[in-house]
């Protein structure tokens, strides 16, 4: 039991050494973690800088001041520059140039087309009957009331000569009627037959009478049906496309033959959406065919359609041509030109040349006629300047101008440097208006 109490004793005592030993640990540990460390002065804001250096430093400067003052150096002061008449000049940029010139202008809008008949006139017969014969094969001139086709003529004769004898018979009755009128008003004016009598004979000289009338309308109409078998040319024309031939029988709904007027003739065109509001009424153009290639027949727009081809997406225009020679005929393709102005003696630049700013401005960079000059290396020199302009006419190659530049200044249509107001310009090729 004693040793069992030495034991127990030592025991205690060692834990309390080992309990000691870590509180001395954790405090030794605190004390030094709790001791600044010197930090870098570099390091330190400015703020933190101690006062004892910043008192210090006047005196490490007054310990490193020699005894003497010695007088500071001169700084050397740089040379003056001396001043020349040839101030620096921006370089000179290489233009392509055209020369403002006068001269007249017409703006021609092309179109493609085809020439058709002033009057194209569909030929028929008024009555069903068999063909005997047609007189005229296509592309024929005929004159007016020239016979161009002709149905067989037998039933119509022979109607007109029934109704013929009818008239006669008629006729004869009614001459009848008119002398027993005749007798008994005698008679009658002696006493020897009643009023009655009388009256009976008139009736029946008038009933003769109104027959006779009515057989000569029917003999009328019968010499018009024999008429009606005979197709005559209403005018002058060339005839067109046949659709019946000798032979065949034909009833009114059937188209014979065309006929086609050709001492006037029109071009339909086909306008696309964009040059509709070129063109107009009374226009003059000229016409072209591949027939008659160095031949301008002259025209004049007649009408417009009011209504765009859904297709196509183009408008109809006729020209009215005056075809006196009958050169054109239907059918033939042809190019046409639509005069849409003409100018005289106006100044005219390419549109390329015009720029329009966002105020609404339009401006050109001209060289002035008088600013030109010859260098040593003879090429054309110049100064730009950007001059605001008003515009007349304008199409996509060309502008006419109202103003703002002079028959032969020359106006910047190429540059190979940046444009500005008085920059200094090479010219290295001048360009002429040609047509």
């Amino acid at each position: 039991m004693k040793l069992k109490k030495t034991q127990l004793i030592l025991i205690i005592v060692l834990i309390v050494v080992w309990i000691i030993v870590i509180v001395w640990a954790g405090v030794k540990s605190t004390l030094k973690l709790s001791k600044p460390k010197a930090i870098p002065k570099e390091l330190l804001p400015q703020a933190q800088v101690k006062e004892t250096d910043v008192k210090q430093a006047p005196q490490k400067e007054a310990q490193e001041k020699p005894t003497q003052e010695t007088p500071p150096k001169e700084t050397p002061k740089a040379a003056p520059i001396a001043k020349t008449d040839d101030a620096p000049r921006a370089p000179a940029i290489l233009v392509r140039a055209f020369k403002v010139n006068r001269t007249d202008f017409s703006d021609l809008l092309p179109a493609m087309g085809t020439v058709k008949g002033e009057t194209e006139v569909e030929l028929k017969f008024e009555i069903n009957g068999l063909i005997k014969s047609i007189y005229f094969h296509e592309g024929e001139k005929v004159k007016k009331g020239g016979l161009i086709a002709s149905l067989d003529p037998k039933d119509a004769e022979l109607k007109l000569e029934y109704i013929k004898n009818k008239r006669a018979s008629t006729s004869a009755a009614y001459e009848s009627r008119l002398r027993t009128l005749e007798v008994n008003k005698k008679l009658y004016e002696a006493g020897a037959i009643i009023k009655s009598k009388l009256e009976e004979t008139e009736w029946a000289c008038e009933s003769a009478k109104y027959e006779l009338e009515t057989v000569k309308s029917e003999e009328k109409l019968a010499e018009n049906e024999l008429k009606k078998t005979n197709i005559v040319a209403p005018i002058d024309g060339v005839i067109g496309p046949r659709e019946a031939e000798e032979g065949e029988f034909v009833t009114p709904q059937d188209k014979i033959l065309s006929l086609f007027g050709i001492a006037n003739v029109k071009v339909e065109l086909g306008i696309v959406e964009r040059d509709i509001n070129k063109i107009k009424l009374g226009q003059n153009t000229k016409v072209y065919t591949d027939s008659y290639p160095n031949e301008a027949f002259a025209g004049v727009i007649d009408s417009i359609s009011p209504v765009i081809e859904g297709k196509s997406r183009t408008l109809t225009a006729k020209i009215k041509v005056n075809n006196p020679k009958e050169l054109l005929l239907p059918g033939m393709f042809c190019r046409a030109e639509i005069l849409i102005v003409e100018l005289k003696d106006a100044l005219l630049i390419p549109s390329t040349s015009l720029i329009h700013t966002e105020e609404g401005m339009t401006l050109i960079p001209v060289i002035p006629a008088e600013s030109i000059e010859i260098d040593k290396d003879e090429v054309k020199t110049g100064t730009v300047q950007l001059r605001q302009i008003s515009v007349g006419y304008i199409t996509s190659d060309y502008a006419d101008i109202r103003n703002g530049v002079n028959e032969g200044d020359l106006v910047v249509i190429e540059t190979q440097g940046e444009l500005k107001n008085n920059v200094k310009a090479r010219i290295t090729t001048i360009e002429e208006i040609s047509f």
